[in-house]
């Protein structure tokens, strides 16, 4: 072969490279135009009629109009929310099978031992969008005699008796919090667990269970009829729905800055040039102002994030609720 022969093979091979890497965007721009082509299953692994549902419901119901496909929502109930978890886990990465879940979908795999939850959050999952946050708030009997957080941990400390206190389920983010604040101020706290928040709210109410635990929109209806008192809420900064309630922080207390959120998942493999699609779609969605106001209304806060800023927040999640389950000692299995 004569070197000008060579020269002319290599150009070819160069060229064809080029045009080759040039596609590749190309590609991806053609799939996140093309994208969808028929409709997108969204599995819930909670019960119809419940908040993440109706979140699910809502929001896809705005992305099926603009997708031109409506939405099949598939409520997979069962084992905290693994069951449905794991489906996803298992689904073709091609965008068309999404997760809409809580903080659970971390959690539980520090709470469970690997048979029970056959999933790791952070390997089998393409993280889409942390969609919003859930406030949750401390609440006590009327007749207590204190009226806020100081007030509680100084006559804990008197009695030397445990802080009892109920919540709408074992391991849930409300257990961990509590006993996380419980270590904070050195107090010893006896928990006990509910099956959802209203057979919690009607023993508070009927003297049976001195504090609990609630989301902020649960504890609105009951705080505004007196019927009960809000000590304090989770989280950074106050929730619009109790303006007036102050966080753990405000009071002088560390262990509750994390709030729950909602997020928005596809399995491992689907192409980023997918899951940035769905993210764009979706936090225009959140941005509807009359979308924004009817969810907030239920203790749904509005976020809405890139791909890659909710894969960072997933590992720094599941690091921090091992640390606080380590330290609280709490397992389900």
């Amino acid at each position: 072969m004569t070197t000008d022969r060579r020269h002319a093979l290599k150009q070819l091979a160069l060229a064809a490279l080029g045009g080759a890497v040039w596609s590749l965007p190309l590609a991806s721009a053609r799939a996140q135009q093309a994208f969808p082509s028929r409709p997108v299953r969204v599995v819930v692994p909670y019960a119809a009629g419940g908040t993440t549902d109706v979140l699910a419901r809502q929001l896809f119901e705005l992305l099926g109009k603009q997708w031109g496909h409506a939405a099949v929502i598939d409520n997979r109930t069962g084992a905290g929310g693994n069951i449905g978890a794991d489906i996803v886990a298992k689904a073709e990465p091609d965008g068309y099978t999404l997760l809409l879940t809580l903080t659970n979908l971390v959690q539980a795999p520090l709470l469970y031992t690997r048979t029970k939850v056959p999933f790791d959050p952070l390997r089998d999952f393409s993280p889409i969008s942390e969609l919003a946050t859930t406030t949750i708030t401390l609440i006590g009997q009327t007749d207590l005699p204190y009226t806020d957080l100081k007030g509680l941990v100084q006559q804990a400390r008197a009695s030397g008796k445990p802080v009892i206190y109920g919540t709408y389920g074992q391991g849930s983010t409300a257990h961990l919090m509590m006993e996380m604040f419980g270590h904070g101020v050195g107090l010893k706290m006896e928990h006990v667990p509910y099956k959802g928040e209203m057979p919690l709210i009607n023993d508070m109410i009927g003297g049976q269970v001195p504090l609990g635990v609630v989301g902020a929109n649960t504890a609105r209806t009951h705080l505004q009829s007196g019927k009960l008192r809000a000590l304090a809420v989770n989280g950074t900064s106050r929730t619009p729905l109790l303006p007036d309630v102050p966080t753990f922080q405000e009071a002088g207390f560390s262990g509750a800055e994390r709030r729950g959120w909602f997020g928005l998942l596809a399995p491992a493999g689907t192409p980023q040039a997918i899951t940035d699609k769905i993210a764009s779609d979706v936090n225009a969605a959140l941005a509807k102002p009359e979308f924004r106001a009817r969810m907030l209304d239920m203790g749904v806060e509005f976020k809405g994030s890139t791909p890659v800023a909710f894969a960072t927040q997933m590992k720094e999640e599941s690091a921090y609720w091992a640390e606080v389950i380590r330290i609280a000692n709490v397992r389900l299995d």
